[in-house]
């Protein structure tokens, strides 16, 4: 795929004649040559690309294959110059020392090298464009459109949140859900295992997530956990999970500890376990032995295949999932192909259209599997209709067979040129994984997929091209539910994610380390570790043209039983030298391997520009070496026993990102906060110091707390971008410095402050005007002036309050903003017994959380909370009361969800007197 490579090189030819037109002068012409000549090839590789899928021609292929080499030999090229001779990696104070000690020889010799290089790659492409003439079979094999449409060159979706694009529940399950639902409470006190099986594709996590995610479910069980992971991880790693997601808590345990743990925790609860991936038999019974016996108990597991029998203490329900009929196809269609930003008379039309004249074609199309009938949608919702749908379906109907793929292939050829490289890094990571959607962005943008646009940054650009996947149905948006917008995850089907791995090791795009066989790394520009058996079998090949490493592991900490047991399957099993080594030598011969795998990979992949080990061991400290990788753009070192960032981190210049979460990490070096180019850090409770470089570039601190000396007004006063803050620990002595930075914070969006205090400044400042999510945890100093919050805070849209001991005329206040969604009022928030909802107010409310267990009455007046579909209260006390005035929606459906809780509500009709 031509655009993962070329696109970013042709920006950074062009960057590198602008940033070096001095120094350069000689080759310049070259350089410039170069560029010219990729963006054409550029453009015939665009036609050529979808191309080889339908005329397989070998001259064409061997064009493709020589083409993509010739861009990857100038990339190095251009990389490895930036990495002899760039300056501008330097502080500016020591160029000259620099210039000096390098020497004028040097850059001569080093501009001469580069200039030797690009003149022989503008040869070799002029003698590729020759060749390609010279040996061209036939006029039709190259000339003839693929399509009979054109593609699309722009994004398709209007401006919107992210979470504006959550589809509804698939059609036509009513029995299913029905049957699951039953299978889940249906009052037997037997222990049971319920098996939703049927193929890839045909909504089998849609389903269960659907009726899990229900309030009455969650309600009728004590404890309940969703655990989703890539395919056939470990038995403990999944139990790991499930923990996780009972406790919400991170933790480190060894595999013992862990079952020891999750045995404590449900022993005795009526609990449900939700499996979300493929397990093999072995880890199905590990998991299965691991969860003690409770009467009314259900695991619930989702297979392709026919599942096997659960041991004789558990009751067995199977419930088959099977393909659409043409009502429910037609059905689904209709309700992911309209647009929302179309108008409603074109949005008829369409399904008009569906119903009466495409019904049968969409149905011999997709057979009535629903990822087919989502994937089509995504695809047709882009195209005029009825002009190119027909266009569409005629040629689809001349393939016979593999219509998925034949889908799958249509889909991914029509996405705009920028965003099939994004679309195409879904490769290089786990399927069945929840990706954050900002993690995902910041890798995107250090690739070099992403360019300012339109006077939007890369990050806008950026969620824009995750939007348009979202409406294209080619990766999936999950619920937020308990999670803020910053936490917005997406995932991507199995199927997809097959069909991306395919493309993308067509193009070399990437390698995949995921069984006993290592790839040829040699040439490897990107390498995704997938083994979770041995994790860093790969990193012992050299792998100098490495551009970018990603690992998604889970953290565990080894104890000596679970070391001796890994000693015993690894002999078992055969496995690879690395992981043999490393358990027969013990714990400190283990991690000196590591270590010295990790330096190995900094010292000899020096190109690289993305490091992403979530749950790879490195030590207690990043190697030195770190500091000499001085391409790096994107740094995340997560879930590991990390301690220390080494001071030279100082020297990467072009570092954009640092993540260094669920590690132990808190201080970072003083040389970090100096980089320029940072826009985004990281981490848990790093402390922030008194003194920060000029970094204007910065747009999210998550989370920081003050250091020892504490800050003052002068410690944020430089970030005047920074769009996300997330404190942690401010103490009443910092609550002024605060309330002084905010008044220079103009570009914030999301606030978050935990501590001792909270300044009243957050309701009152006029500079907050741009936040839409607000967290407080802690005692807020009450505004002398509530009457100023409704202009203060215009775009609020989320709030959550804990510890801040509100009363009920700061309520009303709140009542008055015109854009606040979702109120959450945890622990300690409210001081008041009683809790009144008006008429009138929070007019575009439309999901309310209440967690007070002192509150001792609830009043609903009519008219209030008009727009509200989701109604939590979480904990209350026995006594408590809830009086509903007039007609209230919301109250049925708290009624269905709880029955406890119905029997505290009371009905009265007509308003009180005011």
């Amino acid at each position: 795929m031509a655009e993962a490579i070329i696109g970013p090189l042709v920006g950074k030819l062009q960057e590198l004649a602008v940033s070096e037109a001095r120094a350069l002068v000689a080759v310049n012409d070259d350089i410039r040559s170069l560029r010219d000549k990729l963006m054409w090839m550029q453009a015939f590789l665009r036609d050529a690309d979808p191309r080889r899928r339908v005329v397989p021609d070998e001259a064409s292929r061997v064009w493709l294959h020589q083409t993509r080499d010739a861009a990857f030999d100038a990339e190095d090229a251009v990389d490895e110059y930036f990495l002899l001779v760039d300056l501008s990696r330097y502080p500016s104070w020591t160029r000259t020392i620099i210039r000096l000690v390098a020497g004028f020889t040097t850059q001569i010799s080093v501009r001469h090298n580069l200039s030797c290089k690009i003149k022989a790659i503008n040869t070799r492409l002029e003698n590729i464009v020759n060749n390609k003439d010279k040996y061209k079979h036939t006029e039709d094999s190259t000339d003839k459109a693929v399509v009979p449409w054109r593609a699309s060159t722009t994004i398709s979706v209007t401006p919107t949140k992210l979470d504006n694009l959550l589809q509804p529940p698939l059609v036509s399950r009513e029995d299913k859900h029905q049957e699951l639902d039953s299978a889940l409470r249906d009052g037997t006190d037997c222990q049971r295992v319920i098996s939703v099986t049927g193929q890839s594709g045909v909504g089998k996590s849609t389903l269960v997530r659907d009726i899990y995610e229900r309030l009455v479910i969650k309600n009728h069980f004590e404890m309940h956990a969703l655990a989703t992971f890539p395919p056939y991880s470990s038995a403990s790693d999944i139990l790991k999970l499930v923990l996780r997601v009972l406790t919400e808590d991170d933790f480190t345990l060894s595999r013992k500890e862990v079952h020891k743990k999750l045995h404590n925790e449900l022993k005795g609860k009526k609990y449900l376990v939700v499996i979300d991936g493929e397990v093999s038999t072995t880890e199905w019974k590990r998991i299965l032995a691991a969860l003690p016996y409770v009467v009314g108990s259900r695991v619930v597991r989702m297979s392709k295949d026919k599942p096997e029998e659960p041991p004789g203490n558990y009751e067995h329900r199977v419930i088959q999932l099977d393909r659409f009929d043409k009502n429910a196809t037609t059905q689904l269609f209709q309700q992911r192909v309209c647009r929302e930003e179309s108008s409603p008379k074109y949005n008829e039309a369409v399904r008009n259209g569906v119903g009466k004249d495409y019904q049968q074609d969409i149905f011999d199309t997709t057979e009535g599997l629903p990822l087919a009938i989502v994937l089509l949608s995504g695809l047709l919702r882009t195209k005029e209709f009825p002009v190119e749908w027909s266009a569409v379906f005629d040629h689809l109907r001349s393939k016979q067979s593999k219509r998925l793929d034949s889908i799958l292939s249509l889909c991914f050829d029509d996405l705009p040129y920028d965003l099939k490289s994004c679309f195409l890094y879904f490769a290089a990571l786990p399927t069945n994984m929840l990706i954050e959607a900002q993690d995902l962005v910041c890798m995107w943008m250090a690739e070099g997929f992403l360019r300012p646009k339109e006077g939007m940054t890369m990050e806008k650009v950026g969620y824009r091209y995750l939007k348009e996947l979202v409406a294209r149905h080619l990766i999936n948006l999950e619920p937020l539910h308990e999670h803020s917008p910053e936490e917005e995850l997406v995932s991507i089907q199995s199927k997809v994610h097959a069909f991306l791995q395919i493309e993308a090791q067509e193009v070399n795009f990437v390698e995949i380390h995921s069984s006993d066989d290592i790839p040829s790394l040699s040439t490897a520009r990107r390498l995704s570790l997938q083994n979770r058996m041995e994790k860093y079998a790969a990193l012992t090949s050299p792998m100098p043209k490495l551009r970018s490493i990603l690992s998604n592991f889970e953290k565990e900490e080894i104890s000596k039983e679970d070391e001796s047991s890994d000693e015993e399957e690894s002999k078992a099993q055969k496995s690879a030298s690395i992981c043999l080594q490393c358990s027969h030598h013990g714990t400190k011969r283990k991690e000196e391997v590591i270590k010295s795998c990790i330096r190995q990979l900094l010292q000899e992949s020096k190109f690289l520009r993305v490091i992403n080990l979530q749950g790879l061991e490195v030590g207690d400290k990043l190697p030195d070496e770190i500091g000499d990788v001085v391409h790096l753009q994107y740094l995340a070192v997560t879930s590991c026993s990390l301690r220390e960032i080494p001071p030279s981190v100082g020297r990467l210049s072009n570092l954009q990102t640092l993540d260094v979460r669920d590690t132990a990490v808190e201080n970072l070096p003083e040389q970090f906060w100096k980089i320029k180019t940072l826009r985004h850090v990281f981490g848990h409770r790093l402390i922030l110091p008194k003194r920060v470089g000029n970094l204007r570039n910065l747009q999210t601190l998550d989370t920081v707390k003050p250091d020892d000396y504490g800050w003052d007004r002068n410690t944020l006063a430089k970030l005047i971008n920074l769009r996300s803050l997330f404190i942690w620990e401010l103490s009443k002595d910092h609550v002024k410095a605060l309330a002084i930075a905010l008044k220079k914070l103009k570009h914030l969006v999301i606030l978050t402050v935990h501590g001792d205090g909270i300044p009243s400044s957050v309701f009152t400042s006029s500079s907050l005007r741009r936040v839409e999510i607000m967290e407080l945890d802690g005692m807020l100093d009450m505004p002398s002036e509530p009457e100023d919050i409704k202009s203060c805070l215009p775009n609020l849209l989320l709030l959550s309050l804990e510890k801040t001991k509100v009363s009920q005329e700061f309520i009303n206040k709140l009542a008055e903003l015109p854009f606040l969604a979702g109120l959450t009022m945890d622990l300690g928030s409210y001081k008041d017994e009683k809790l009144v909802f008006f008429a009138g107010g929070f007019h575009s409310l439309r999901r309310l959380t209440v967690d007070l267990v002192e509150l001792k009455k609830v009043e609903i007046h009519e008219s209030a909370l008009p727009r509200l579909v989701d109604l939590d209260i979480l904990d209350y006390s026995d006594d408590l009361e809830i009086e509903v005035m007039g007609e209230c929606d919301i109250v049925d459906k708290l009624c269905s969800d709880d029955e406890n809780l119905c029997k505290k509500i009371k009905r009265s009709n007509g308003l009180p007197r005011t």
